[in-house]
């Protein structure tokens, strides 16, 4: 062999050798590079989820108050009839006979708005509170001041919500 060839010989395995790490480092810096894309793909999938999550929630959230909102809406359009029931029933003699239907249709009615999910508001007895009560009188009374003394209109809740407050009026202090 040639003087070259032989040097070359023995250069080729030691560039052989310093091609391998080096081609070591670039097989580690590329499966770095992937397991940290792969990292915050994950991350990404788990905010993904979350926000889906939120959504769902939201969306039932939603739902839920819709539902609520149209039973309110049915109960308020259902109310002026009950009204005018109760005050047929207070208008009408015990012993006339369209009483007892007229009593049968509203206790129908009132079992519709509890399906509903509509409770009466009480009134009459109980101390004035705004957030149930609309005061439309006052009046001299021996209750204390400040208590409904007389329900006018029946008042409406539904869940925690009030529908229609109760028309009262409203004991006032003696001078």
């Amino acid at each position: 062999m040639s003087e070259k060839s032989q040097s070359e010989e023995q250069e080729a395995p030691h560039a052989q050798a310093e091609a391998e790490p080096q081609g070591g480092a670039e097989e580690r810096a590329e499966l770095e590079r992937l397991l940290s894309r792969v990292a915050e793909l994950e991350q990404q999938n788990l905010r993904l989820l979350a926000d889906f999550d939120n959504f769902r929630r939201r969306q039932t959230s939603a739902e839920q108050m819709l539902r609520l909102r149209a039973r309110e809406d049915a109960v308020q359009a259902l109310l002026p009839l009950a009204d005018d029931l109760e005050r047929a029933l207070g208008a009408s003699a015990e012993d006339d006979p369209l009483r007892a239907g007229v009593a049968m249709v509203e206790r129908s009615l009132q079992g519709v708005l509890q399906r509903f999910g509509a409770q009466p508001i009480a009134a009459a007895g109980q101390p004035f509170d705004p957030a149930q009560h609309e005061a439309v009188a006052e009046e001299d009374s021996d209750l204390p001041p400040g208590t409904v003394t007389a329900e006018l209109r029946r008042g409406y809740r539904m869940e925690d919500r009030v529908v229609r407050p109760a028309m009262v009026r409203v004991a006032r202090a003696r001078e």
